[in-house]
């Protein structure tokens, strides 16, 4: 049996030599540049359903939006929480598909500035 990973993006298990995630399609290569950077808040409408989360944006891409509009086909959320009408149900991650959503709104400190 060949030896797996996890893929940091998208959390699917693939092949400890991929250099491409056959999922999210995020270049593992430069995962270790990766690394560093920040996680920004956001509330994600998708469809009929509305998530909180986190979208991580890496310390050498400056805007939030450029993690928004890269060639990815999925934005990935993390520590993510979907509203419903009573209540809120933990998620953890998830990737939704940009064709899906409808509108993105930063949260707390960032939101005067990360959508430049």
């Amino acid at each position: 049996m060949e030896e797996m990973k996890q893929c940091p993006s998208c959390a699917e298990f693939i092949k400890s030599q991929a250099i491409v995630c056959r999922y999210c399609q995020t270049n593992l290569a430069f995962i270790a540049k990766e690394q560093k950077g920040r996680f920004v808040k956001v509330c994600l409408k998708a469809r009929d359903k509305t998530y909180y989360g986190e979208i991580f944006v890496p310390a050498h891409i400056s805007r939030l939006s450029n993690v928004i509009n890269d060639q990815r086909q999925f934005i990935a959320l993390t520590h993510t929480r979907e509203e419903t009408e009573t209540t809120e149900i933990e998620i953890g991650f998830l990737a939704v598909n940009k064709n899906a959503v409808e509108w993105i709104r930063v949260l707390g400190e960032d939101a005067g500035s990360s959508l430049d």
